[in-house]
Order: structure tokens, then sequence, then C-alpha cells
């Protein structure tokens, strides 16, 4: 039903009802402000360099090729919303003040609604959100064309394509590059040790480190795996749970699901590596009490420096094969 004339309340309370609203919507804003202090006093603290703010939304640089086209559909969104959301609360502010009670007016009266005026609201809605799906699914940076650059067919890596698998942990990241040979070693719960937490057959083949580290304009393709935890003094293996790799510079972020790896690909933009700039990766997903240490690295590198940090040319090697992991409960159905 549609209130076409308010009764409303008296004027004190009104007015009350005003100011709280007003400090409602305020509200998010001094708690940016102060999120916003807190981290970037953080980083000085520990002597790292703070990322300065960038654009009007104080987003963080977008490094993927398709960083920039999400944060246009970011900004489209927003305004799309952010227009609606200050007609909606100026004409409710509006009629609370219009049609407060005052001596010498009617009572309220409700109708029913105008037929023209629903449908006229039904399809604007309609061919509004029909223009974002669209937006979505066509451009450079759409769902379709994302979609299509995937760098893998039918189980097949393509030539030229950077290959990481990354295991997530309470509370920890591992990511694994194939060896000098391009191939990545077999995963088994079985295998996992103090000095082999991932549980590869041969850890010293490939290369493990604490950090993400890519080349610039490459397709990088990267298989996320959750992983249990073994500690070898209790000998209590603990299940795997969900997580979820997120990089805000890359606009990217996938779950970890146990026992089911998942694939996300990305290229980072040419120039990338000369500005030197240290990022992270976080878990995105509340997965126990140590969730918010759960972060690490993310470095993109010149071709001379990756070479360095893995010990060999990742680009001698075909693209690396994917071995399915064999975890706790396809062990315990082999064992029957």
């Amino acid at each position: 039903m549609i209130l076409t004339r308010l009764q409303g309340f008296k004027r004190a309370p009104s007015l009350l009802a005003v100011a709280i609203v007003a400090m409602l919507l305020a509200a998010p804003a001094w708690a940016q402000e102060k999120s916003v202090d807190a981290p970037a006093a953080a980083a000085s603290a520990a002597g790292h360099e703070a990322e300065e703010p960038k654009g009007l939304f104080w987003m963080p640089d977008a490094i993927s090729t398709y960083g920039e086209g999400v944060d246009d559909l970011f900004v489209l969104i927003f305004w799309i919303t952010g227009i609606a959301f200050v007609v909606v609360e100026g004409l409710m502010l509006w009629f609370l003040f219009r049609y407060r009670n005052r001596e010498g007016h009617e009572k309220a009266h409700y109708t029913h609604g105008n037929n023209k005026l629903e449908v006229t609201w039904t399809l604007g809605t309609v061919v509004v959100l029909g223009f974002i799906a669209w937006i979505q699914l066509v451009g450079d940076s759409s769902w379709l064309t994302i979609k299509a650059g995937y760098p893998e067919k039918d189980g097949v890596v393509q030539p030229g394509t950077f290959v990481v698998r990354v295991y997530g942990e309470q509370f920890a990241w591992h990511f694994n590059y194939p060896g000098k040979d391009g191939k990545f070693e077999d995963q088994r719960h079985s295998y996992k040790s103090p000095t082999n937490p991932i549980g590869l057959d041969v850890p010293a083949k490939d290369k493990v480190l604490p950090k993400l580290v890519v080349p610039e304009n490459v397709n990088i393709l990267i298989e996320l795996n959750s992983l249990g935890k073994y500690d070898a003094n209790t000998e209590i293996y603990t299940h795997p749970v969900l997580h979820s790799f997120f990089s805000p510079n890359l606009r990217l972020k996938q779950d970890l699901v146990p026992y089911h790896p998942g694939k996300i690909w990305f290229k980072i933009k040419q120039g990338t590596a000369k500005e030197g700039k240290k990022y992270e990766i976080v878990c995105a997903e509340l997965c126990g009490e140590g969730h918010s240490n759960m972060h690490a690295p993310f470095l993109v590198l010149s071709e001379e420096d990756l070479e360095k940090e893995l010990g060999y040319d990742w680009k001698t090697a075909d693209p690396a094969k994917f071995p399915e992991p064999v975890h706790y409960y396809q062990e315990q159905k082999e064992a029957e």
C-alpha cells in the first residue's frame, strides 16, 4: 500500500528520529576514517611502506589486466545504487517533515496503489538490472572475456603459462612451484611430516616458498587447495577447513574448499615489476582463532629476479600439469 498522507509524530520525537538517522548515515564514514588511519600507523611501526589511497574510493592499485574493468563496474553500481539510496531516503525524510502531525490537518489515509505506477517502476528496475548484467557480460574485463581467456583446455595448460599450486592451512600459506623439470611432485596426506608440511613425494624436487612470486605480462594459473594440519608431537591431524584466497590488488577472491581443488587465473599488467611494490595475499574466510594472521607477501618480479628466486628459468620447461592430491579420506578408502 502507498501512504498518500502521513499522520506522523509530534515535533520533538520527529526531530530526534531525524537526528538518529543522520548519525547512523555518518557512522560508516567515521569507521572508514579510523580503519584507514589504523593500518597506516601499524605499517609505519613495522617499517613497511604504507600504500597511499588511490582514487575516489581509496582503492588499492589494480595490477591485473582486468582489474580496472572490475573497478569501473564497481563505480557504476555504486553510483546507480547511491543515487537510488539518496532519492529514497530523501523522500522518506521529506515525508516525515511534510506530513508531520499538525493542528488543522487531517489524519493519514491509505490507498491500495496505482497499477500504472507499479508497472512503471518495476520495468524501470528491470531495465537498470538488465543494463548492469549486460555490462558484466561484455567488454575487455567481462565475465565472458575472463572465462574465454582461461589458459587451460581439457586439462592441458597452454604454453607460456606460469603455474603455481597454493595450499592454505590453519593459519599459513604455502606456495608450491614446479621444479626445474617443470613437473609438480605428487602430494599425499601420508607424506606429511614436520619437514614436509605439504606432503610432497620428493620435496627437494619442487620449490616451496612462504610467498607468491609471479612474472608480469604472462598468464598465471593457480590451483587452490585447502590443507589439513598435522601435529607431529601429538600425532593429531586436523581436517582442512574453508579458506579464501584474496588479493585486493588483483581484484580477485576465490574460496579454498576442502577436498575440492579449484583454479584461478590472471595476468599482471606490463611495467608492474619495475614499480617494486609489495602486495599481500590474505585469507578472507573466517577459518579459526588465527585467521587474522593468515597472510603472505605477494611480489611481481622481472624475469631475472624471478629466476633468482626460483633457482631456475621457468620458461625452459613446459607448463606443469596438476596431479590430483590424495587426501586423508582417499587414503583411508585405499587401505580398505
